[in-house]
């Protein structure tokens, strides 16, 4: 993978194909349908990464293990949400920022750029008619509860924690940046991450664009869901002036109808909590845990091998479109970063 700025990626240079059956890693594909994006440099295609702009995670976060009363979240299985479980980090925008709003018109024009290459992606008119796409820029619900003047939340975007697929070890690399020295940090857990993407944190992401995936079931409208995954490859970070004390999770917001993603998450907790954000969850899908088969090398023109797929691959919940306008030691690097 190459890393692009968030300043100089161009949405014309993305190349979007049909998702399809996984030949190889047939589980990964039984609920969705996927194809992996590309982007075209210099004659070449490769899988791209963008590096986002200094961001302050002063809303969302990642998920706490409990509710605001202290009892633990449960997930689908009835037990305490697993890492992979809470393994997703929500990132506000501050579009009153310049270089944010920037950052912001890119993923927008990303959306932009897979509704209307909807036909091209599917193949015809029919088959497209049968899909409705879900956006990486995403609003929070209303709270009809709210006051008048309440101070509205804003726009997010969502990405995924990366996990080693056979053991589950975070393969997502933390660097902590103190006063422009920049050092990797170990993090065995999201516990661990939480420590340094803390609320009020000022953070710096590096993600890719890892799948394009489309749902094999229609949702409830008769529509079947499509969209891109993000999944955070590198994050800077600098130190938070804010204790976890202070903020008892206070980065995380925990409403009834948060995007359909975790509708119940602090509510009834005794029930298990389906993440609606996984497909196969939904649907009762037993996690792979067979060793994936080995991949061999073929040829192919202008395309890298089929990456191996992470466990229990996940489908994006729809979520309100935004309005139009194993263990690792540590060590310092900047791998995947520019400065």
């Amino acid at each position: 993978m190459s890393t692009i700025s968030y300043k100089s990626f161009n949405t014309d240079d993305l190349k979007l194909s049909t998702p399809v059956d996984s030949i190889k890693y047939p589980n990964t594909t039984k609920y969705q349908l996927m194809s992996w994006p590309r982007y075209a440099k210099d004659d070449k295609e490769f899988s791209p990464q963008i590096q986002g702009p200094w961001m302050t995670l002063d809303h969302y976060g990642l998920p706490p293990k409990t509710d605001k009363t202290g009892k633990p979240i449960v997930g689908q299985s009835g037990q305490p949400l697993t890492d992979r479980e809470r393994g997703k980090l929500r990132i506000p925008f501050n579009v009153n920022d310049v270089e944010q709003k920037k950052f912001y018109d890119l993923i927008k024009k990303i959306d932009k750029k897979c509704e209307t290459e909807r036909e091209l992606i599917f193949g015809d008119k029919k088959k497209a008619n049968v899909y409705k796409y879900t956006p990486l820029v995403r609003v929070p619900p209303e709270n009809p509860d709210a006051e008048e003047d309440a101070p509205v939340k804003p726009d997010y975007f969502s990405v995924k924690i990366d996990f080693e697929y056979e053991t589950g070890v975070i393969k997502t690399k933390v660097y902590q940046n103190i006063d422009g020295d920049r050092k990797e940090v170990e993090t065995l857990s999201i516990d661990d991450v939480k420590k340094y993407v803390s609320y009020k944190c000022e953070l710096r992401p590096v993600f890719a664009l890892s799948k394009l995936y489309a749902s094999k079931a229609a949702d409830t409208d008769g529509k079947r869901k499509y969209g891109l995954t993000l999944t955070l490859k590198h994050i800077e970070v600098k130190p938070s002036q804010y204790s976890q004390e202070e903020v008892h999770d206070g980065g995380f917001i925990n409403d009834d109808d948060d995007e359909g993603e975790r509708r119940t998450l602090t509510k009834e907790v005794a029930k298990p909590v389906a993440d609606e954000d996984d497909e196969e969850s939904e649907e009762e899908a037993p996690k792979v845990t067979a060793k994936p088969a080995k991949k061999e090398e073929t040829k192919k023109s202008k395309k890298e091998p089929e990456p191996e797929p992470e466990e229990e691959e996940e489908e994006e919940e729809e979520e309100k479109p935004a309005p139009p306008p194993k263990a690792r030691r540590s060590r310092g690097g900047k791998a995947g970063l520019s400065t």
